[in-house]
């Protein structure tokens, strides 16, 4: 895939204008993180699969365009591992709104805005509720809910035979797609477990409230250790369908 085909930075102000006027009037808004992903995987790793995730889906609507990624994220439960970034919820809102306002004024009609970090997930269903009131000539969708992920997650472990809970941060899924993704960023001599178990929601609330060295030192949500790259290639795909399957519905086609 060549990106400049879908990723507007990689673009010319003309070339974009010609692709809006030729209907390519949905943009997709990725929300990401710069945070710790245990001792294997850079700090950019949301970031690095939210676009990869993106483009995949633009590919395959055929009339969608990708918008820079957003991050930093809400990530105050990894701050305690250094690096890592978050933002005030109020300049995230902010930052997401001033995209929509900017993309409404240049065509846009339909906006996708999904989440490769959990951590912004509660707060992106609220803004797009915002945003439907505030931009009612527009359409939004918000992708999948948290839990909705964690499904996917579980589907990724039964097909490759995976322990439930081995597939959390920085685990066996996040790993495969940097492997296939972004293999530089990968040091797999590194890969370490860290918190192995089942996400209730329960847990998930525990986590966002306690942080994650409550539950692991490693910064780890189950076992990147069996990763495979041809495992990621496998998840983006169905990450990416999921993704136009929420859309279809919320836009009504």
């Amino acid at each position: 895939m060549k990106t400049n085909e879908y990723l507007l930075e990689q673009m010319s102000w003309p070339a974009i204008k010609e692709k809006i006027e030729k209907g390519m009037d949905t943009i997709i808004i990725c929300t990401a993180s710069v945070e710790q992903h245990g001792y294997h995987l850079s700090e950019l790793t949301d970031t690095v699969i939210g676009q990869a995730t993106a483009l995949r889906t633009a590919e395959k609507l055929g009339d969608a365009l990708v918008a820079p990624v957003i991050r930093p994220g809400l990530s105050e439960h990894h701050i305690p591992m250094a690096g890592s970034i978050t933002l005030r919820p109020e300049v995230y809102r902010g930052i997401i709104e001033d995209y929509v306002t900017c993309y409404k004024k240049h065509g846009f009609k339909k906006v996708i805005i999904f989440s490769s970090h959990g951590g912004n997930f509660a707060e992106n269903e609220k803004i797009v509720e915002n945003l439907r009131q505030a931009h009612p000539e527009m359409e939004f969708s918000t992708g999948l809910s948290l839990m909705q992920l964690m499904a996917l997650l579980g589907q990724f472990e039964k097909k490759y035979g995976l322990a439930e809970g081995s597939t959390g941060h920085g685990g066996a899924m996040e790993t495969s797609v940097m492997l296939h993704v972004a293999p530089e960023q990968v040091d797999m001599e590194k890969a370490t477990p860290g918190y192995i178990g089942r996400m209730t929601e329960e847990k998930l609330e525990s986590l966002f409230e306690n942080g994650i060295v409550g539950i692991t030192e490693v910064g780890i949500i189950g076992d990147p250790r069996e990763a495979k790259a041809e495992w990621g290639e496998y998840f983006l795909e169905l990450f990416s369908d999921e993704i136009i399957k929420a859309a279809e519905k919320d836009f009504g086609i």
